[in-house]
Formats: C-alpha cells, sequence, structure tokens
C-alpha cells in the first residue's frame, strides 16, 4: 500500500478553513504544487474586477444561473456575502474525481459545515495557529487591519476553533510551513487510502454528489 501511485487512489475533496492569518492560503498554493492537486473554483453572482478570468478567479453567473444550480441540488456550499451569492458547483468536483484528483476548497467553517452535511467522503482539515499570540503577531505583520477589526478577527477565530472540533476530521497546526505542508498531505494520503480500501470491498462512495 505504501508504494501505490497517486494515479492508483481514489479522488478526493478537501476543505481548507482555518483563521484569517493562519495561512490557509500559503498552504493551500504549496499542496498545489503537487501532481494531482487542483484548485476548486467557486460560482458567484458578483461581478467581475478588472484583471479576473472567468474559469481561473471564479465562475462569474448570473442570479437566474446561481438559483438553478441551487434549485437542482448543484451546490456543495453556497453563502451569500454582501448581496451577492458564492458557491461551490458540484460537476467540477465529479469531474476531478473522475480523473482520481484532489480538489482543495480553501472555505470557512461555515462552508465546511455544510460539506460535512452532505455524503462527499469530503476531507475537512482545520490549520490552527501555535498559539493565540502568534496568530496575534501575524496579523499584525499584515498590517491591513485596524486595532478593532484585529481583536474581532481574535475573537471569531476561537469561535471557528471550537466549531471545527465538532465536525472536522483533522486539525494541523501551522508552525512551520514545510512540516504543515508535509502534515496535510500526509492526513490527505491515509484518506485516500482509506477511500480505496472501501472501495475494494464494495462500497459506494460520493452519494451525495448524485448523477
Amino acid at each position: 500500500m505504501a508504494d501505490m501511485t497517486v494515479a492508483d487512489l481514489p479522488g478526493i475533496l478537501v476543505v481548507l478553513s482555518g483563521p484569517a492569518g493562519v495561512g490557509k492560503t500559503t498552504v493551500a498554493s504549496r499542496l498545489l504544487q503537487r501532481p494531482g492537486f487542483v484548485r476548486s473554483v467557486s460560482a458567484t453572482t458578483r461581478p467581475m474586477r478588472p484583471g479576473e478570468v472567468s474559469g481561473k478567479d471564479y465562475h462569474f453567473v448570473t442570479r437566474e444561473h446561481f438559483g438553478r444550480l441551487l434549485d437542482q441540488n448543484e451546490l456543495i456550499e453556497y453563502a451569500e456575502v454582501f448581496g451577492n451569492f458564492y458557491g461551490t458547483p458540484k460537476q467540477p468536483l465529479r469531474d476531478a474525481i473522475a480523473r482520481r484528483e484532489v480538489m482543495l476548497l480553501v472555505i470557512d467553517v461555515n462552508g465546511g459545515r455544510q460539506v460535512a452535511e452532505k455524503k462527499l467522503d469530503a476531507l475537512l482539515v482545520f490549520l490552527a495557529p501555535p498559539s493565540k499570540l502568534e496568530l496575534t503577531r501575524r496579523l499584525e505583520r499584515r498590517a491591513t487591519e485596524s486595532a478593532e477589526d484585529q481583536a474581532k478577527r481574535l475573537a471569531r477565530a476561537a469561535e471557528e476553533v471550537r466549531a471545527a472540533s465538532e465536525f472536522y476530521d483533522a486539525v494541523v497546526v501551522n508552525d512551520e510551513l514545510d512540516a504543515c505542508v508535509a502534515k496535510v498531505a500526509d492526513v490527505i494520503h491515509r484518506r485516500r487510502l482509506e477511500l480505496r480500501g472501501r472501495q475494494e470491498r464494495g462500497e459506494t462512495l460520493y452519494q451525495g454528489l448524485g448523477k
């Protein structure tokens, strides 16, 4: 089993969440450099901004189209933000699983909760900071928010950690980047081995995807 290649393992949806400043984007970027890893591209009803590319940054759709995706149960998760809708379409995940790929979806814990409630055989990974002090330092280094906004971020981070303990499959501390990426990759590999074993026992995977 240890010598099994990536091409032999089932595809999987991996949700990556964590508080602001924990390094989700950086960890995801490093994982996406590995063979067989792809990024989930969300659909949104908001207007395209200068420099954005449809299909790369987002799938830009009309509210009517987004509504149809909802009505047809074709969204893995969705949210409304400042009057615009954002969601993760199911079809790209079906395609990724057919290609035996790992699809990374970086979302907040509310989106993660929606994924956990569906039968997608997804892996939910929560990135945690080494400490509250270190998270504070990282937010300060970003220098993009006021002290009041940083305090709100820290309070929300504590709430997210509590929520993640309820329904996330793994909590990985992002203390040192290389070690964190390696740990997340190992957790993903182990879950894919589990999925392979279930397939060999005749179990049906990804029932929540339909079609």
